[in-house]
């Protein structure tokens, strides 16, 4: 029920706009809605699918309840990129992570999308989807599921306007822990000194612990 309820949410969403967009366009408003209910409806029905087999959602629970809610309204462009991102994720031969899915409010996924790096396995987060099993940084993960809920439509482009400002003015290196984290080259630049110092990094850092 749940699965279908977000399924249906992106699809009329995304058709809805599509036939806005398209209003202007004479015959062309169908063309629109046609595209909408595509962009919208593909994603949104293997994200549903998910959401009903692997269960994410507690809503037994006042908090599943309220997860679900804030995921179809206040934070739904970022359900939404989650859902693309899932959908993408499991064309390309990803499986979901029954057990840490289960009531977590999230759809975690067995593989992530970056090697390792430096021998630091990268775990990604967009939207409600997790893709990568790192228990340690578990908690960080859904640190950025909630900022998303609580940001809603901002979070996405607050994360990659912070991303560009720590690239091109690196602020960060004043206070950045160069013993721990030496900085020696651009790879370095960006994986220990950018990634570390953007915002929602920073957050979840000091709330779930520092990087390993």
């Amino acid at each position: 029920m749940v699965g279908g309820l977000v399924a249906l949410v992106l699809l009329a969403v995304s058709a809805g706009l599509g036939l806005l967009l398209g209003s202007g366009l004479g015959d062309g408003r169908w063309i629109g809605l046609a595209l909408g209910a595509l962009v919208g409806g593909v994603p949104g029905g293997v994200f549903g699918w998910a959401v009903a087999r692997w269960e994410p959602y507690d809503v037994r629970r006042g908090r599943g309840l309220l997860a679900v809610a804030v995921d179809v309204t206040w934070s739904l462009p970022n359900t939404w990129a989650g859902a693309v991102f899932l959908a993408v994720n499991l064309l390309l031969g990803n499986r979901v992570e029954p057990d840490l899915t289960r009531h977590s409010g999230a759809v975690h996924l067995v593989n992530g999308v970056f090697p390792p790096i430096g021998g630091v396995r990268y775990v990604t987060t967009i939207g409600t989807v997790i893709a990568g099993v790192a228990p340690a940084v578990h908690r960080h993960e859904h640190g950025h599921i909630l900022q998303a809920r609580l940001f809603g439509p901002l979070y996405l482009p607050l994360v990659v306007s912070h991303y560009v400002v720590a690239t091109v003015v690196p602020y960060w290196w004043l206070y950045h822990d160069h013993g721990r984290y030496p900085i020696t080259d651009l790879g370095s630049y960006l994986t220990r000194g950018v990634y570390h110092h953007v915002w929602h990094e920073e957050w979840c850092y000091r709330r779930y612990g520092p990087p390993r």
